[in-house]
Order: structure tokens, then C-alpha cells, then sequence
């Protein structure tokens, strides 16, 4: 049966998965967070070679962002969700860090994308004043269009 005025849900997701075997990642300022798998998607293109989720609807967004952060002492992270793959797109608002030892860092953010916009998480700064690089072993960004 067919209902009037029902919108097709528009969502998508990557995800980068903690195996027992898998290896902890490298934050290099700069660098998009690599994922490993796309999860569920309608109306998104999520892409794991390019770690980036393509939106085909222009309208609000409710974007989340989330990593598991492996820090040493007085090492810190900074993260953004951003629009181009150099990192001068962020969206407003989408900046959050870690800092410390390890952790699970994210934000969640509303924000307006037009049809054919590609976001990823992107690595924008670290410190390493000493020790091991700061490392990642899980990730996942998701996006939901809230209203077009």
C-alpha cells in the first residue's frame, strides 16, 4: 500500500572497525580518517576509498562524528567534518579534539549540504612532543537529512 506525502529516508554511514588482528592507525595532520566499511545507506554514496560520504539531496543534515582516539601523555588531536578533501571546507561548528590518553572523542552538528557535497572527518592538527605517534583504531561517521 502506498501513502501520500511519505519522503524517502536519506541517510548514510562509514565505519572504521577495531579488529582482534587489526592494526592501530596513525593521525597525520591533513589526512581524512580511513575507514573500512560502509554501513546502510539511501540516497548517499558512502565511499571507503575515498573515506568521504556523498550526499544526493541538497537540505539540513544532522552529521555525527566519532573516534577512538590511542594518545600518550600531552599528545592531543583535533578533528573536523569537512567538506573538501584539503581540509578549507569545515562546517561550522564541527571541530572537536582529544587529549590526553586514549579516548573516544565526537560531535554531532546540523549543518546545510547541497546535493553532490562529499564530507569526511578530517585529521587537522596533532601534537607529539614525544613518544609513539597518537593513533586511531575505530571511527564512524554517519549523515541524516533531517528536512529538504
Amino acid at each position: 500500500m502506498r501513502t501520500k506525502n511519505v519522503k524517502p529516508f536519506t541517510y548514510g554511514s562509514l565505519y572504521k572497525q577495531d579488529y582482534p588482528y587489526g592494526k592501530n592507525v596513525p593521525l597525520a595532520a591533513g589526512n581524512l580518517i580511513d575507514f573500512t566499511i560502509a554501513g546502510p545507506y539511501q540516497n548517499t554514496r558512502p565511499d571507503i576509498a575515498a573515506n568521504r560520504i556523498t550526499v544526493y539531496k541538497s537540505g539540513v543534515y544532522q552529521i555525527t562524528a566519532d573516534v577512538s582516539v590511542i594518545l600518550e601523555e600531552e599528545q592531543f588531536a583535533v578533528f573536523n567534518i569537512n567538506r573538501l578533501p584539503d581540509g578549507s571546507d569545515p562546517l561550522i561548528g564541527s571541530t572537536f579534539d582529544a587529549n590526553g590518553i586514549s579516548t573516544i572523542t565526537g560531535i554531532t552538528v546540523q549543518a546545510f549540504l547541497n546535493a553532490g557535497d562529499a564530507i569526511g572527518i578530517l585529521i587537522a592538527d596533532t601534537f607529539v612532543p614525544r613518544g609513539k605517534p597518537p593513533r586511531y583504531n575505530r571511527a564512524a561517521l554517519t549523515v541524516y537529512l533531517l528536512e529538504y
